[in-house]
């Protein structure tokens, strides 16, 4: 018997029941008008709030709709609970989603639409389809909304190929975001299926979903990735504090990690091990452009000093910790009106006249995000 449903929206969870009523509530009345094609997958990462209160009351609000829900006894950690929900999807595709984020007003019918349409194409041959996300921030005093990032491209033609070098490696624009993920589950359940020991070995570096696209597309040469440009997702990014500490955790110390796990795939080949290579010396170099920006933006924010140098020689190559401690150890010397005048400097040889009003959108974005008092450490798991 064919399966009926189109797409599962999946939904790994944590102590963010507040933030989950909020989605559902943005979610099922869209999924009401597709029952049939959508099923909803919940799974609860041992939380300790009332989530499995929400969910319930989510569905006896809508008891013709399919919502599983599954909890885990404790944390099994956010890579896990990605895994968990992943297995209990039974879609021709899985919409993996942020307990946090939402879509736009019709989004889910504008998808289901789209995945209709191409149906039986997609099912053999595109194994991640990516989808474009408005993020923007909410200024605490004011409650004004300002948009930071739109990857809506007006350039692009509604559906177009992304390459397969930039899924494998990493580096097509905001593809670590899980919410604008839509895999294909056949592959994926196959990839589960037969490489599970491999997968797991991801579990711990907190992008445990560019694990499995990149692995997936490894292991099925004949797959395509596709972009359905149209702005679906909306992002309210979050605010943190101590930037230095977390950027090098998420983003080098974890990001290493899935660099040479997938360096160690067997189905790893010459034409695309460079480009993990090319990535992870990418990472390094971010790290130090990114303290740069922070100190001329006076948010310069770390918890330790020797705290840093710490995390940098224990995390990281000596190399790299040699560079990280060493511009650490000058940025914390160096007057912030110095990166400051330097940086406006280079705004106005690239923008002219218009430098002033790049530096002031840049300027209250970055303190927006890196002036909050969350660690990312400390975000849900």
């Amino acid at each position: 018997m064919e399966n009926k449903i189109l797409l599962s929206f999946a939904i790994p969870t944590y102590n963010r029941a507040s933030f989950l009523e909020k989605l559902l509530n943005n979610v099922l009345p869209q999924a009401r008008e597709l029952k049939d094609e959508v099923e909803i997958c919940i799974s609860n990462n041992g939380s300790t709030d009332n989530t499995r209160e929400v969910v319930i009351s989510f569905q006896k609000k809508y008891p013709d709709l399919t919502i599983k829900y599954s909890e885990n006894k404790q944390n099994l950690g956010v890579d896990a609970n990605i895994l968990k929900v992943a297995q209990m999807c039974v879609g021709d595709f899985i919409w993996t989603f942020g307990d946090d984020d939402h879509i736009v007003n019709n989004g889910l019918n504008i998808v289901l639409n789209f995945l209709k349409k191409n149906k039986e194409n997609y099912k053999k041959d595109v194994g991640l389809i990516v989808l474009r996300v408005n993020s923007y921030l909410i200024y605490g005093q004011t409650g004004k909304k300002t948009t930071v990032i739109n990857t809506l491209d007006k350039n692009k033609p509604e559906i177009f190929k992304i390459n397969r070098k930039d899924i494998i490696g990493l580096s097509f624009p905001q593809i670590a975001f899980i919410s604008i993920l839509i895999f294909n589950n056949k592959m994926l359940k196959g990839l589960l299926s037969e490489d599970i020991v491999f997968v797991k070995k991801g579990i711990g570096t907190s992008h445990i979903h560019m694990v499995l696209f990149s692995s997936m597309f490894l292991k099925y040469p004949h797959l395509e990735g596709i972009v359905f440009n149209k702005e679906i997702v909306c992002q309210e990014l979050s605010q943190y504090k101590y930037f230095v500490e977390d950027k090098f955790m998420l983003h080098y110390q974890m990001q290493r990690k899935l660099n040479n796990l997938l360096l160690s795939y067997k189905y790893m080949d010459e034409d695309y091990a460079p480009l993990i290579l090319k990535r992870y010396k990418g990472l390094k170099w971010d790290i130090v452009v990114d303290m740069m920006v922070m100190k001329a933006f006076k948010t310069f924010n770390y918890f330790s000093y020797f705290g840093c140098l710490k995390l940098f020689f224990q995390h990281s190559t000596f190399i790299d910790a040699l560079l990280f401690s060493s511009v650490f150890s000058t940025l914390f010397l160096i007057p912030p009106i110095i990166l400051t005048s330097l940086y406006k400097g280079l705004l106005i040889i690239r923008y002219g006249k218009g430098w002033k009003a790049k530096w002031n959108f840049i300027n209250s974005a970055i303190r927006s995000v890196f002036d909050g008092t969350r660690r990312r450490n400390e975000q849900p798991h």
